[in-house]
């Protein structure tokens, strides 16, 4: 493993210490303060919304001028989204998740160039996958560091959401303390290349089968945005469970599926492709989703919801990576952006209209997104049915 590789690894260890432990504490915070669950969705889709905006601002950027550079803005704006959520105070909370947004905006999808700049073409589900494993690692552990306040305010007699508030202060000094590491990645990069490139330009590089897997992008970003974005709300209204039990099983799906995220890329070699694989593991979660509305008991439902994020999420970084080999390298930047936008775009509206069902009917985007997850996996299985025969190697690139 070369060096470059394993600075992605540990920057990426820690953006996923900083959302585990943001995921675990942020709901039982907010609902604590009074916030409903419509709230919860709205303000989560407006920071689905600002990240959309500033997206293909990011992915374009990235290209021109190199993804460090885009990454470390982005990582400097979500320090301070965290420090305005943790007031607690409604126009504050707002703001914290709208800059959020934009943070995300920005960062996700200059992460996502930067590994796409770094290792070979041939080898980079495994580079995605690592990355990947360490992110998910990462958030496990975050994730089970919601035992923390709960544990402060027990022993020291500190009101809980005051514990809360300062567990989200403490995780704002994390993305800063990532930038060192970012600054000394080196970029496979021709910027002048990219600089030829227009949006407009870019995007008519781009296959029909690019924006078909855009398309189905769409459907499972609005089904999950429904309900798995809202999912910590989901156990707190119905099982009315806390910050350590959330930590428990949030932290333990994250170890998990970084375990078994550094094995997908060996088991994709072995049994003919990265898509083939994707598809298989993904499939397998659905049932789950609609097992979840069935039961009444949180053991069970989040033992079914443990398994169903490890299956639907464990392959992605295959799938990102066998993505951006469909595009060339000095337009990986607008790529992402363009594949986050069809995913984020109808996330916002998702996550809104999963937040207003959950007060209806608490089962409801559960249920709805077991739909959008058959339907847009049936397509890739569709329109890339030489890849799932084995065919990947043959059929992917781009039409220049």
């Amino acid at each position: 493993m070369d060096s470059q590789l394993k600075k992605l690894i540990v920057a990426g260890l820690m953006a996923g210490l900083t959302w585990g432990l943001l995921w675990s504490v942020l709901a039982p915070y907010l609902r604590g303060l009074g916030y409903s669950g419509s709230q919860y969705g709205l303000m989560g889709s407006t920071a689905v919304l600002s990240g959309a905006l500033f997206t293909l601002l990011g992915g374009t950027l990235s290209d021109r001028y190199g993804s460090k550079k885009i990454l470390v803005v982005g990582l400097v704006l979500q320090s301070i989204a965290l420090l305005l959520i943790s007031t607690g105070e409604a126009y504050t909370v707002a703001a914290g998740f709208f800059l959020n947004g934009m943070a995300n905006g920005f960062g996700f999808v200059a992460q996502q160039t930067l590994l796409a700049r770094t290792g070979k073409d041939e080898e980079l589900h495994y580079t995605f996958s690592y990355v990947s494993a360490a992110s998910t690692l990462g958030g496990g552990v975050g994730s089970f560091l919601g035992w923390v306040p709960v544990l402060v305010s027990k022993s020291y007699g500190t009101p809980l959401l005051e514990a809360y508030k300062y567990t989200i202060v403490a995780a704002a000094i994390i993305p800063i303390a990532t930038i060192p590491i970012i600054l000394t990645i080196q970029e496979r990069l021709e910027t002048s290349v990219a600089k030829r490139y227009s949006i407009l330009g870019a995007a008519k590089k781009f296959t029909r089968r690019f924006y078909i897997v855009a398309f189905t992008n769409m459907l499972i970003g609005f089904g999950a945005a429904m309900s798995i974005h809202n999912i910590d709300y989901y156990f707190a209204a119905k099982y009315n469970v806390n910050s350590a039990s959330l930590g428990s099983v949030l932290g333990l799906q994250q170890l998990i599926m970084a375990a078994l995220m550094t094995q997908m890329p060996k088991i994709a070699d072995r049994v003919g492709g990265v898509l083939r694989v994707y598809l298989a593991v993904s499939y397998s979660s659905v049932p789950l989703l609609i097992a979840m509305t069935l039961v009444n008991s949180f053991p069970i439902a989040s033992g079914l919801y443990l398994v169903r994020s490890i299956l639907m999420n464990v392959a992605n970084p295959l799938f990102n990576a066998f993505v951006m080999r469909l595009v060339p390298l000095e337009l990986r930047g607008t790529a992402s952006a363009f594949l986050s936008l069809s995913w984020t775009i109808p996330a916002g509206g998702g996550r809104a209209v999963g937040g207003w069902l959950l007060d209806k009917d608490l089962e409801l985007p559960l249920r709805a997104t077991a739909v959008f997850y058959t339907i847009a996996l049936t397509i890739l299985a569709t329109v890339f049915k030489d890849e799932v025969r084995g065919g990947e190697e043959d059929t992917v690139g781009m039409t220049h």
